[in-house]
C-alpha cells in the first residue's frame, strides 16, 4: 500500500470538522484550533472508543454540547472505516457507502448495491476527466464547491482572517 502524503490524524480532523483536506492543511500551519485543538479532539474521540465513553463525557472533553459530540463521534467513525481502505477506490466506494447508510435507512444488501453502481458512475467520470488530462487538483477543487476557487492550496499561503468557529474546543 503506498502511504498518502496527507496523514491519517489530518483526513480524521478534516472529516470531523467538516473541512476538505486541502482548507484543512491550508488551515494547519498558521491557526492553532487546527494545528493543536482539532488534533487534540482526534485523539480524544480514539480515546472515547477505546475506553468506551458516554457521550456526555466525550462532550465534556470537546467542550460541546452532547448532541455535537455524538455528530462528531460519527463522521470520526466514518472516516476511519472510509480511510482504512488500501486504495483510493476502495476509499471512495466505501465513502459512498457510509454516506448511503446516513441518508437512508436501507439494508446493507441494498446499500452495496447503490455503492457500487455510484462508485462506477464516477469512476466513469474519473476515466474521461483522465483520458482528457484534466488536473485532478483542480477536479477535486471544483468538487468542494465555489468556496474553494478562491481559497489556497496547502502550498499557498492561507488568508490571514480568522476561519468561521467551530463547535468542539470553542469558547467565546
Amino acid at each position: 500500500m503506498k502511504e498518502s502524503p496527507v496523514p491519517l490524524a489530518d483526513r480524521l480532523a478534516a472529516d470531523v470538522f467538516r473541512k476538505s483536506y486541502r482548507q484543512y492543511l491550508a488551515l494547519k500551519p498558521t491557526h492553532y484550533r487546527w494545528s493543536h485543538l482539532a488534533p487534540q479532539s482526534i485523539r480524544h474521540l480514539q480515546e472515547s472508543v477505546d475506553k468506551n465513553w458516554s457521550v456526555e463525557k466525550l462532550a465534556d472533553y470537546l467542550y460541546c454540547e452532547p448532541d455535537e459530540a455524538e455528530a462528531c463521534l460519527r463522521r470520526f467513525n466514518m472516516s476511519k472505516k472510509v480511510n482504512a481502505k488500501d486504495t483510493t477506490a476502495g476509499r471512495l466506494r466505501e465513502a459512498v457507502f457510509e454516506w448511503i447508510g446516513e441518508v437512508a435507512d436501507l439494508d446493507e444488501k441494498t446499500r452495496r448495491k447503490l455503492s457500487d453502481d455510484l462508485s462506477k458512475m464516477v469512476g466513469n467520470q474519473l476515466f474521461i476527466a483522465a483520458q482528457a488530462k484534466e488536473d485532478l487538483l483542480k477536479l477535486s477543487m471544483e468538487l468542494e464547491g465555489k468556496e474553494a476557487v478562491d481559497s489556497p492550496t496547502p502550498k499557498e499561503k492561507p488568508p490571514a482572517a480568522e476561519p468561521p468557529k467551530w463547535g468542539p474546543q470553542w469558547k467565546d
